[in-house]
């Protein structure tokens, strides 16, 4: 049902979108008759450093992960494979949602936005109603 909307965003950018940073988070997004559900990884960052918002049918997850202290990240590092930084997260969402009602929460390192979908969706625009003319007889 949302992937045949989908289908039809995918375009060059897919349903989501990510910009090159120090982190590209994985995302997992779900449906069911009521709901989308969108599910980052975002283990390591701090809830105050995590911003969302839905504009025109996009879902950004924006924010930093930043090294728990300034002493940790000053030291000689004998290994070193964590990333720190920003990242950025577009998803297209499908018609019929209620932008409004979205809500989100942050357990574990993973972010779960709920957004659920409008009841009794009604199709853009109108239907136009075509008048027959008639031509002038010419005889």
């Amino acid at each position: 049902m949302t992937k045949d909307l989908w289908d039809g965003q995918a375009g060059s950018f897919g349903p989501t979108n990510w910009t090159a940073g120090a982190i590209s988070p994985h995302v997992d997004v779900l449906e069911n008759d009521r709901e989308i559900m969108v599910l980052l990884e975002l283990a390591g960052v701090r809830q105050d450093d995590i911003h969302l918002s839905i504009h025109n049918g996009v879902l950004v997850v924006y924010g930093e992960k930043r090294p728990h202290n300034k002493e940790e990240w000053e030291r000689s590092h004998y290994l070193a494979e964590r990333a720190f930084g920003t990242f950025r997260r577009t998803i297209n969402l499908p018609y019929g949602l209620d932008d409004a009602s979205a809500e989100a929460e942050f357990s574990d390192g993973v972010l779960t936005i709920h957004i659920p979908r409008v009841k009794d969706v009604i199709p853009v625009g109108r239907k136009i109603p075509i008048t027959n003319v008639k031509k002038p007889d010419n005889g």
